[in-house]
């Protein structure tokens, strides 16, 4: 796989290669990347560990440094990566900007600040007599190189906090972007590189299940796992059979509670956002809420003038609020989902399946 190095313009959308990427919205082809297979993923893990090292022993100020230089190539690429999401994952570009891209830019200066302070050696105190005359600290060590794996939903603000933090702490990351996002998880590479981090320390990987199932079983020290909960639940295993760390990111069937007392447009603003979101395909979404009868009534009624009031349409276009479901299959799991609830006795309200006119996509109206 070729790298952009640190003086590199931008690349294109994508490369000729192995993966290809589709736009949700209209069908059409966006780019590719190129692939490995699984056997390959250990050789660029080792590849990583060559160069963190040399990383490592910059000084905890200088990696902070790095860190704000990354922030700025965001900023300074911010509408070309807004639309490349919007165009690869299908979320209206608004949220590209509000939930992917400013709040990666404002962890990095977060990172760059605290981060020196964190890390910083720890003095430690002995109560025993004979202990006094000695001097002690924890010290922060890397671990050498780290594994993400990303989510689609989310696939730069979740992946790229979690490399941006690993690098924080001197480690190399190698990175494997969600089949369905590869070009936005290459940017992630691109950009560590563009803002001056040695070229070999970030590595993007490309492929399906077998691609990240090699770097979990990799000698990668720690992985970082976005996902559904049957996936990590093999993650978890596989890392604690190696004796090594995990974090896990998981699915969730997240509820509201609304009390008598609350502030109902509030409340009704509030389970709006959180359910509607990125098309719903958030794991923390809500996806039901318990109210108390007192303003049962009165909730329903405005949750579905508000969900009806959404826009939904073409991802790009500034004034849309729910774009496409990132793919056909989702779709269909989502139409299945609605279906089964009212086989099963509920009454939909509104939403459901939804033509946008000029596009081919598969668009679901937000459904109460």
């Amino acid at each position: 796989m070729q790298a952009a190095t640190a003086t590199e313009t931008a690349p294109p959308a994508g490369t000729e290669g192995g993966l290809e990427s589709f736009s949700p919205a209209t069908g059409e082809r966006v780019g590719s990347v190129p692939t490995l297979r699984p056997e390959q993923v250990q050789a660029v893990v080792d590849e990583v560990a060559d160069v963190q090292p040399f990383w490592a022993a910059l000084p905890l100020s200088d990696r902070a440094r790095y860190m704000r230089r990354t922030a700025q190539v965001v900023i300074d690429n911010l509408d070309e990566l807004a639309t490349l999401m919007a165009r690869e994952q299908g979320k209206p570009i608004s949220e590209c900007y509000t939930m992917e891209l400013l709040p990666t830019i404002d962890a990095l200066h977060w990172i760059a600040g605290a981060g020196p302070e964190i890390l910083a050696d720890e003095k430690i105190s002995y109560p025993q007599i004979f202990f006094k005359q000695k001097k002690s600290h924890f010290a922060y060590d890397p671990l050498g190189v780290v594994g993400v794996i990303a989510p689609w939903n989310y696939p730069w603000s979740i992946p790229f906090g979690e490399v941006a933090i690993a690098l924080m702490c001197g480690n190399g990351v190698v990175v494997k972007p969600a089949s369905l996002t590869p070009l936005i998880g290459q940017r992630i590479q691109w950009a560590f590189e563009r803002a001056g981090l040695p070229q070999g320390l970030v590595r993007a990987v490309h492929g399906g299940g077998g691609v990240g199932r090699a770097l979990v079983e990799s000698s990668a020290a720690k992985i970082f796992f976005t996902g559904s909960v049957d996936v990590g639940r093999g993650v978890g295993v596989a890392c604690a059979e190696r004796m090594k760390g995990s974090v896990l990111e998981l699915g969730g069937k997240d509820p509201a509670l609304l009390l008598a007392d609350a502030n109902l447009d509030t409340a009704i603003a509030g389970c709006a956002w959180g359910g509607f979101a990125n098309a719903g395909q958030t794991c923390s979404g809500i996806e039901r809420v318990y109210v108390v009868s007192e303003v049962a009534d009165r909730f329903v009624e405005g949750i579905v003038a508000s969900a009806r009031r959404l826009r939904v349409g073409d991802p790009l276009a500034g004034e849309t609020e729910i774009g496409p479901m990132v793919s056909r299959e989702q779709f269909d799991l989502v139409r299945e989902l609605v279906d089964d609830a009212v086989q099963s006795g509920a009454e939909l309200r509104c939403g459901g399946p939804t033509e946008v006119p000029g596009l081919e996509g598969p668009f679901f109206a937000p459904a109460v």
